[in-house]
């Protein structure tokens, strides 16, 4: 009997000594389902964390998320498989000259992108909330750039204000636009072109056949040059702006916070991939694309993954960027700030 039940054990034994050694060889931080499997970069965050990501041209991603009412910011040199401890940008935590001591404030986060020259910009708001006193809630939208993939962050500058009032919240992503201008799509009101030399802020009208100006606008271009502004419907341009047109096969949604986190990514090769969450109870994340440079898209083909997870779906979260060939990567909130690196032919096939 003894030598009956030494048989399994030993190859057991031999199963598990595999098992260790196929481990082993694995590099360091992998995952047998790694795309499963979501990184826990940020554990303890509460309020408008609204998390970015972005990557720059030697591969490293940088995320951005708040912290205790200052920008926190993550690295990650080897494709999102270890990321560097959290560190501040400390410039981010100043209150500008522009605005007044109060007793309630915040540090409210915008969007983290890579320039042309590969400086990393990230954008927030410093909020000075009087209203109990005279009514005023200032906003001012500020920014600051890396030239070397976040190590170290210049001082905060001031974008605007236009005739005497704040810009608000930047939504989405920083475009890059000619003469070294930037494109913002605000929260409210019509997206503007900011130079950052001068200072200067002019309006870009961006409206489709209904001539109504959306907010919440999100814009990108794709490698043909078609320029996409995803709000409560899809638009489309091939003329730099100067006329656009519906795109009627996007998944449309009322023009308010609808609690979706809707986010476009251009791919490298041409592909447009949105990623989105439904409802304030969403679960997962949602991951959508079209192949033919943004003219259609198919909703009932659209991919789900973590179905089972809680993950915030506001206008800030999830987001996405493209890690290399054959994977992106999607930043979201769940409890803490999470990173899940996905093989793109699981949501763009």
């Amino acid at each position: 009997m003894n030598s009956q039940i030494r048989v399994p054990i030993r190859r057991l034994l031999r199963f598990v000594g595999l098992l260790i050694t196929l481990t082993a060889a694995l590099p360091q931080g992998t995952r047998i389902k790694a795309d499963d499997q979501p990184i826990n970069l940020a554990p303890s965050v509460a309020g408008h964390v609204h998390p970015s990501i972005c990557r720059t041209k030697d591969g490293t991603l940088i995320v951005v998320y708040k912290g205790a009412n200052v920008l926190m910011w993550t690295r990650s040199m080897d494709g999102g498989q270890s990321w560097e401890k959290p560190e501040a940008i400390a410039t981010s935590a100043k209150r500008p000259d522009v605005i007044r001591e109060v007793k309630i404030f915040e540090v409210y986060p915008g969007t983290a992108d890579v320039l042309p020259d590969d400086r990393v910009v990230v954008t927030w708001n410093y909020i000075a909330d009087d209203k109990a006193r005279d009514g005023y809630y200032e906003r001012a939208l500020l920014y600051s750039i890396s030239s070397d993939q976040g190590r170290t962050w210049s001082e905060q500058a001031l974008i605007g204000p236009v005739d005497g009032k704040h810009l608000g919240a930047v939504r989405h992503n920083v475009l890059p636009w000619s003469e070294g201008r930037w494109l913002l799509p605000l929260r409210a009101g019509p997206p503007r072109l900011f130079d950052p030399k001068t200072g200067d802020v002019t309006v870009f009208p961006l409206t489709g056949p209904d001539k109504k100006q959306h907010s919440f606008q999100q814009i990108v271009r794709t490698p043909k040059g078609t320029l996409l502004a995803m709000g409560p419907v899809m638009l489309r341009s091939t003329d730099e702006g100067r006329s656009w047109a519906t795109v009627e096969t996007f998944r449309a949604v009322p023009d308010i916070d609808t609690a979706e986190g809707r986010y476009l990514t251009v791919l490298a090769d041409g592909r447009v991939l949105v990623t989105f969450g439904v409802g304030t109870a969403n679960k997962g994340l949602s991951y959508n694309f079209s192949a033919d440079d943004g003219l259609t898209w198919n909703n009932d083909n659209t991919a789900l993954l973590l179905p089972e997870t809680n993950v915030a779906a506001r206008y800030y979260s999830a987001r996405t960027v493209q890690i290399d060939g054959q994977h992106i990567g999607t930043v979201f909130v769940h409890g803490g700030v999470s990173y899940l690196k996905v093989n793109l032919d699981r949501v763009a096939k």
